[in-house]
């Protein structure tokens, strides 16, 4: 019964992220990934030795080790999309603010 705590926790993860998505304050497709994380969150308080199964199809010793490299591998593909958003935008502001100097050029 102590996986309940996670479990719970793990559903309210899943229903925050839902319901900033319903707020429009998080778009559906930045937030497919954190809703994939949320849902195998679920699987993994629901079914807890999961995980040490995987490990040892894996041929991992120390299966809390596959859990952490996992995440690790997760919040680095999130921070590299991030990443890459932030160029486009950054990018797309100098082409804005030059095409904004073109106009202002023109209109004097």
């Amino acid at each position: 019964m102590k996986n309940i705590y996670f479990i719970i926790l793990s559903v309210i993860v899943f229903i925050y992220i839902v319901y900033e998505v319903r707020k429009k304050k998080f778009s559906i497709k930045e937030s497919f990934w954190w809703i994939v994380a949320a849902m195998i969150m679920i699987v993994l308080s629901v079914f807890p030795y999961s995980i040490d199964k995987f490990a040892e199809f894996l041929n991992i010793d120390y299966p809390p080790s596959l859990l952490f490299i996992l995440c690790i591998i997760f919040l680095l593909f999130i921070t590299f999309r991030n990443s890459k958003q932030i160029s486009e935008q950054q990018q797309k502001i100098i082409e804005l603010a030059q095409e904004i100097a073109i106009l202002i050029e023109k209109n004097k």
